[in-house]
């Protein structure tokens, strides 16, 4: 399916338009367009409206410099430690075969085999700069937040995700930001009680990578959903 890169007409067209978009156009984002876009977002909801996020939003000569370090580390192979894990390991069925197919339908639209080992590597090293996105966000929040603190988080990185699309751009969240908080804390203003959570690319998708053409799988209703009388 190709990238939709209209802008989105209801938050069904939204949600169902929306995907991890891995190769961004060179194209800034409007600065008011983008502060729109968080301004809305204050409204997302959570549990006692704690509002537990707290977001970071680099453009310009701050992202680049952000951005050059990060990929530095990454060929230094630099390990910063890790805020969370992203999966529970072992991961179980159908978990790990749903990562597993995702992973190498994405690699074949990228054209790397399984046995090119430092070809992936290389591949994922493009989340050092927010796959080329003009904007990068990183949300953080206190250390002492628990899991339903979590989930609100989630929401509203769901609410950015969202807007994003009734504005025609796209996003990729990115866990993976999790594992570098020495370089987020080095160009941004994260108090000490603070942790990084999650990462967010966003622009304007490039509808002629191939990488942009992943539409991940779903399960079907009565996999996820049950219903009772």
């Amino acid at each position: 399916m190709p990238l939709n890169t209209d802008k989105s007409k209801s938050v069904t067209d939204a949600l169902m338009s929306r995907i991890t978009v891995r190769d961004f156009l060179d194209k800034p984002v409007p600065q008011d367009l983008l502060k729109e876009i968080l301004e809305t977002a204050r409204r997302t909801a959570s549990g006692g409206n704690l509002q537990p996020w707290r977001a970071h939003v680099m453009t310009g000569e701050t992202l680049q410099k952000f951005t050059n370090n990060a990929m530095e580390n990454v060929k230094s192979a630099v390990d910063e430690g890790e805020t969370f894990r992203a999966y529970p390991s072992p991961l179980w069925e159908p978990q790990r075969s749903w990562r597993y197919k995702l992973g190498e339908d994405m690699y074949a639209l990228v054209g790397i085999e399984r046995e090119n080992k430092l070809g992936r590597l290389m591949w994922l090293a493009n989340n050092a700069k927010f796959f080329g996105a003009p904007v990068g966000i990183i949300i953080t929040g206190n250390v002492k937040l628990e899991m339903p603190q979590f989930m609100d988080v989630g929401i509203y990185v769901q609410s950015l995700m969202m807007l994003a699309r009734e504005a025609g751009l796209h996003t990729a969240p990115q866990g993976w930001w999790r594992r570098h908080p020495q370089t987020v804390n080095k160009y941004l203003n994260v108090p000490k009680d603070e942790q990084v959570l999650v990462g967010l690319a966003m622009g304007y998708g490039n509808p002629d990578a191939p990488v942009n053409n992943l539409w991940a799988d779903r399960a079907e209703l009565d996999e996820l959903v049950h219903f009772y009388d």
